[in-house]
Formats: structure tokens, sequence, C-alpha cells
């Protein structure tokens, strides 16, 4: 067995980047994918903030995602009617070099991510894991094939209903926030050049974002009810719970015109404790951490995770074990924080706190995030 040999569980944003910070540090890194190919799932848009940046360009990769995306360094607030109430700066989250947030398509960050995993990774698509034990220096794992390997470290990216969590820690389950989350892909109307929200209507907080040079992202996150959603009228419904809005989404909304644009979802949130594992199987991004998207951080957290976890396994080769307690330590205050502050604001929002105190848990947020991961 290669010494530095290690199974990354899961092909999306969190585990592509740990396959390319492992591989560029020199371990045998095998990634496999349950899927048949490396691609985004139903997601559509996402808003890469600035601390994500950051830590892509620790894999060489934050300038490729920048020039592939749309940079933005402030939020326009509207009125439901689409009347610009004001323009909001974003918080340079991961210093000047980066810009505050960048619109990307999610099928873009795969790409990205894929390609730099590939130069130094082997990735195996349609494959899981039927079972995994720890045996002393390393990890027995028995493939869905049949066939088996050892592998000195497993990294375990599979999401937030992760099957190594459910092995792991059974009791650690996804936990509804009260919220669901509307997502569609359009056409980019003329004049979106950053994200405009548009609080207070009565669907719930209302967005679009641009993401590529012709495509936008039109959200809506809301509180969850327990009507059922017919798959086949999803445009439909989205289309009616945004009726009488103004402005770029009155625009965006008359391109809704098939099922397949639109992902609906109830928002979950989860926090595994410490140390995120057990002896050579450690858990990143969803698979440890998941939050609603109230501060733009589930994928960045998940990007963290990977860099941060690589460059402890570098720090002290050949002491995996004293590396991964590092990896607990350093990431997990971070991660709770963050969970526990996007969970707090979806809270408010639910219960229309209006009292509550939104700008102060932002502020603590940005205090939080602007050190480096």
């Amino acid at each position: 067995m290669s010494e530095r040999r290690t199974l990354v569980v899961g092909a999306g944003i969190s585990g592509l980047t740990a396959a390319a910070a492992l591989g560029q540090r020199g371990w045998d890194v095998l990634v496999i994918e349950r899927r048949g190919e490396v691609a985004d799932h139903g997601g559509i848009g996402l808003t890469m903030v600035g601390n994500a940046m950051q830590a892509l360009d620790r894999i060489g990769v934050a300038r490729q995602c920048v020039d592939a995306g749309v940079p933005m360094d402030k939020v326009a607030i509207c009125r439901p009617d689409g009347a610009h109430l004001l323009d909001d700066p974003m918080q340079p989250l991961g210093g000047a070099e980066w810009p505050a947030g960048t619109g990307m398509t999610r099928s873009d960050v795969h790409d990205i991510l894929r390609r730099a995993a590939e130069k130094v990774a082997v990735i195996r698509c349609s494959t899981t894991v039927e079972a995994m034990r720890n045996a002393g220096d390393g990890v027995e794992v028995t493939f869905d094939n049949g066939s088996t390997g050892r592998f000195e470290l497993v990294v375990a990216a599979d999401g937030i209903y992760s099957q190594t969590r459910q092995w792991l820690m059974p009791q650690v389950k996804p936990q509804p926030t009260g919220q669901a989350v509307w997502r569609a892909e359009v056409p980019r109307p003329a004049g979106l050049y950053t994200t405009h929200l548009y609080p207070g209507g009565s669907p719930g907080f209302v967005g679009i974002c641009p993401i590529s040079r012709d495509r936008a992202y039109l959200y809506i996150v809301q509180d969850m009810s327990g009507e059922p959603r017919e798959p086949s009228t999803l445009h439909l419904q989205m289309r009616a719970g945004l009726e009488g809005y103004g402005g770029l989404v009155a625009e965006a909304v008359q391109n809704l015109n098939a099922p397949e644009q639109v992902n609906y979802r109830p928002l979950e949130w989860l926090l595994a404790p410490r140390p995120w594992g057990q002896g050579r199987i450690v858990m990143i991004g969803d698979a440890a951490h998941a939050n609603p998207p109230t501060l733009a951080q589930g994928a960045a957290m998940g990007i963290e995770d990977a860099v941060v976890l690589a460059e402890e396994l570098d720090a002290t080769p050949g002491s995996i074990g004293d590396a991964l307690a590092r990896f607990a330590d350093r990431r997990y205050p971070r991660a709770r924080d963050v969970v526990e502050i996007s969970c707090r604001l979806s809270r408010w929002q639910v219960e229309k706190a209006h009292n509550a105190d939104v700008i102060g848990e932002i502020s603590r947020s940005h205090a939080l995030l602007c050190e480096p991961a």
C-alpha cells in the first residue's frame, strides 16, 4: 500500500477540491462518484464569496472561477415592484485581491474543479462503497462491484445525506430549518450586473443573481408549508409565487417555461460533533456540517475544509491521526459558528422577528470569515 494513498468519496465541490489539494501535495488519490458523470445535479447557481476564492487560490483555480463568473462588490436592494432602494456594499471576505462575490453556474464550478482534480487524481464514476473498516494504519474498503482496496485515509465528501456519516454517526441527521427554496435558471436580463434582492414580498425573500455572460439565477426563500409540490408544474407554481413583482424579476419570470428549469427543496441544517470521523475516516463539507444559504457559505465551507485538511496532513507527514485532530480543532469552531448564525437568521425570517439583530449577526459573521480559514 502506498503510504499516501487516499480515497475521496463524492465528486461534488468539496470532494473535487480535496482531490486537487491532496493530489497537488503528492497523495495518490482515487475519487469515486455514485453517479455516471462528474457534474452538478439539481443545482443552478451560487455566489462564491471572497473567503471561498481565497481558499481556491491555494489550489490555483480562483482566477479561473472569477473569469468564468460575474464579479460583484455590492447588492442592489429593491422593492417588490422593482423600484431600486439602495446599493449595499458586500464585505470583501477574501481581502482586496478577490471580488467580494462572484456569481457562477454550478456547472462551471464543477468543471473547473474536475479539471484540477483530474490532473492529480483518478476519478471513477458509477462507483459506491459497500463497506469500510478502520484497520490499524489504514481503512479497508469494499466497493459495490465486489472489489476491495486499502487506503491510508478516506475522505467522505458525500453530502448532507452522507452514507459514511450514517455508518459512523447514525444519530446525526439533517434537521429542517422551517424554510424551502425555489431556484431557477433564466436568461440574464439586460442591466443585471449584480445580485438584486427583493425583501418584503408575500412569497418570501426573492433574489436574482447573474451567474454567467448570458444566464441568471432566480430564487425564492420562503417559509416551509405542507403543500405538495407537483413536479410537472413547478415552473407554473414559481411563476404564480412571483406574480405582481416588477423590475428584473418580472422579466425573468416570463422565461419560466418548463418544470425542469426549477428546483424546489426544503432547507436543512446539520452539525456533526468533532472529530468528524473515526480513525482514518474523516468527513468534510455537507457530510459534516450544512447550513441554509443566508450567508452564502455552503460551498465556501466545504472548499475551506478540503484545503485545510490537505494542509494539515502535509504539515506532519506520517502522523495522520494528529493531523486529523488538528483539522477538526481548526475547522469545527468556524463551521459551528456559520451553521448557528445561518440558522438564527433563517429562524428570524420564519418568525418574522422584526426586533432581531440581523445586522449584528451579519457583522459577526463577517468578522469571523475575514480571518483566514
